[in-house]
């Protein structure tokens, strides 16, 4: 489960940045994923609750968006969302595919904190 390893590093980010503003609380963590990078929404959640344990960020509000895989057909010059990886355009056939997104976002996108230190 790759998720375990992802999220480790999602809270060494959210540890790091919570004491460098001196915040007591995560109170919403904000993650966008690729669909392409076959991150399991309900592994992450689960690797959250197991790894944010009496830390600042226990109990806080994950939320997770998959990013869809949207594509450029260069032959079409049309961008298009796919449900599933296929090398060639949906319409015309081409092989002349680009990727647009949903291939490697793996991004935390906003913390929502509560409460500072002095």
């Amino acid at each position: 489960m790759h998720e375990m390893a992802i999220v480790q590093s999602i809270m060494d980010i959210v540890e790091q940045q919570a004491k460098l503003h001196h915040a007591k609380k995560v109170v919403s963590i904000s993650l966008e994923f690729g669909m392409l990078t076959a991150v399991v929404p309900q592994a992450v959640e689960f690797a959250f609750e197991v790894l944010s344990k009496d830390g600042v960020a226990e109990g806080a509000r994950l939320d997770i968006t998959i990013v869809p895989l949207t594509v450029f057909c260069s032959q079409c010059s049309k961008e298009y969302v796919l449900e599933h990886y296929q090398p060639f355009c949906p319409i015309c056939s081409s092989p002349t595919l680009q990727i647009v997104a949903g291939r490697d976002e793996m991004r935390i996108v906003s913390l929502e904190v509560d409460g500072f230190e002095e």
